[in-house]
């Protein structure tokens, strides 16, 4: 009587195998048998977007100025279109910007405040990476200027600045960046567009004159450490 009974059970533990052994190898909604999920493409993270209704948000939060932050931007239309920036120094509400396009080196200092994002100072041939913060003011050239909406305007050195759309989607050797604030600079005969994201900074400029079309976008991006 005892053989029976224990080819009963074995019999009965092969089969939860086997039914267990099924439930597993069964396809994902949509995949056929025998196929692979396939693996998730990792996207690159990117800072979270503003939040349209949050009235904290400052022209300072579109470009960053925390020292060690490099960018660096892939040109297309014009030999000096590719170009690097990495703050070197900050103090206060001051940085200090070293911009390097392949055939000279720039220093530029940015201030920082709650209304606005203006360069100071700027200079070439600065090869040394020497703090240069307690220079005079030489230019005044607001680059951002609350508030952060369609139509705000402001005049710059070469012709008037425009806030023209604020969740504009940007395509760049780094990947994609929505949410972007785009800025219109009109000149006499030429135009320039310039992209800034959140938490990012500059992530595209586009310069127009007729024909003529030369672009800088962000190839890449390494945030302060």
């Amino acid at each position: 009587m005892k053989r029976p009974l224990i080819v009963a059970v074995a019999v009965l533990l092969t089969l939860m195998a086997l039914w267990g052994c099924s439930r597993d190898s069964q396809p994902a909604p949509g995949q056929k048998a025998g196929q692979k999920s396939p693996a998730q493409p990792q996207q690159p993270a990117q800072p979270k977007p503003p939040d349209k209704k949050d009235p904290a948000a400052s022209p300072g939060d579109y470009f960053p100025l925390a020292k060690g932050t490099v960018w660096e931007y892939q040109g297309e239309g014009n030999e000096y279109a590719s170009f690097s920036r990495e703050v070197l120094f900050v103090e206060g509400s001051r940085a200090q910007v070293r911009e390097d396009n392949g055939g000279t080196v720039m220093a530029v200092i940015f201030e920082t405040t709650p209304e606005a994002v203006t360069k100071v100072y700027s200079q070439g041939e600065v090869y040394d990476r020497v703090n240069l913060l307690g220079r005079p003011d030489n230019v005044k050239t607001i680059i951002l200027k609350s508030p952060l909406k369609v139509g705000t305007k402001w005049q710059d050195p070469n012709g008037e600045r425009e806030i023209v759309e604020l969740s504009a989607t940007v395509d760049t050797p780094s990947g994609r960046y929505d949410q972007c604030l785009k800025v219109k600079i009109a000149g006499r005969d030429s135009t320039l567009y310039e992209y800034f994201r959140l938490g990012v900074g500059m992530v595209k400029r586009e310069f127009v004159s007729g024909e003529a079309r030369v672009t800088s976008s962000l190839k890449k991006y390494s945030p302060a450490k």
